[in-house]
């Protein structure tokens, strides 16, 4: 976490620069009108739920929907959800056995769509972390230096940015920019982190306070429809959860057989080897 930390830390005189944080009056109109649509599964644990109000509050132009049943082609019924809405991007919470979700970011209505398992989840509420910030406030948005470098990264980092970045002279948004939402590619995995930002006198002396939620997105694979088409990138290293359960279980039934062997040669030395009978001089020293 520190590492991650001074990271984003590096990134804030870079990003911010000569800053007037004021109040501007305007009355432009929204032209880039961009809208997400958030729709959960059903059985999401309560976990997973409050993390999508903490992104509904963090986006202000998300449009959530009602819970949806896990079909096979919830596709096609995100792509008609997202019609009905007018939305052009997706943010999906597909839940599945044991806590065991995965977050899906697609554009609508022809893709591309990202499927990332959705790991280390911790809520805003959970954390009580000492920093805050606006409701609907503009966030700085960091990635890091890979979401440049590698091609599929390319790609989630579109996607990701239409999700989050708020639109310009968007009507529920403030004029204060006064958060960043950091994207960090570590071992595989994408570690998100939403910090405030403590502006002082001078710029490089501004320092970073999280606010929360944070959570881990491990790739998964990519499409080139909105969730759902044919796979335009796979992770190698991905494992689907029903192979890590059954690992977990048979791992677990190996070291119960072991310590059923342990307790039989156990059992076969003390038949081999008796305890000592108590003689009439066992009680002297007693």
């Amino acid at each position: 976490v520190s590492v991650l930390y001074w990271k984003a830390m590096a990134s804030v005189p870079d990003m911010v620069g000569d800053v007037s944080f004021r109040r501007s009056a305007t009355d432009k109109k929204m032209v880039d009108r961009q809208k997400s649509l958030h729709v959960c599964s059903r059985n999401i644990s309560s976990r997973n739920r409050h993390l999508m109000h903490d992104l509904q509050g963090l986006v202000p132009h998300a449009r959530p929907h009602p819970k949806i049943e896990m079909r096979a082609d919830v596709g096609d019924q995100l792509q008609e959800l997202a019609h009905l809405h007018r939305c052009n991007s997706v943010m999906y919470l597909e839940a599945r056995k044991r806590e065991t979700a995965f977050l899906w970011i697609a554009q609508a209505p022809d893709g591309p769509s990202v499927k990332l398992e959705l790991l280390n989840v911790h809520t805003a509420s959970e954390l009580r972390m000492a920093g805050n910030c606006l409701k609907f406030s503009r966030p700085l948005l960091h990635f890091d230096r890979e979401f440049d470098n590698v091609p599929h990264l390319r790609i989630m980092k579109s996607l990701l940015t239409q999700a989050f970045n708020t639109p310009q002279y968007h009507p529920k948004s403030k004029p204060f920019v006064d958060h960043q939402l950091c994207f960090f590619f570590l071992d595989g995995h994408i570690w998100f982190r939403n910090y405030q930002i403590n502006v002082e006198k001078r710029i490089a002396d501004s320092e970073l306070m999280e606010i929360g939620p944070r959570f881990v997105l491990k790739p998964v694979a990519i499409f080139d429809g909105c969730c759902r088409g044919s796979v335009l990138w796979k992770n190698p290293d991905a494992v689907a959860p029903s192979v890590r359960r059954k690992d977990k279980k048979m791992r677990a039934l190996e070291k119960a057989k072991a310590n059923e062997k342990v307790a039989a040669q156990s059992t076969r030395h003390k038949a081999k080897n008796p305890p000592p009978v108590a003689g009439p001089l066992s009680r002297v020293f007693q």
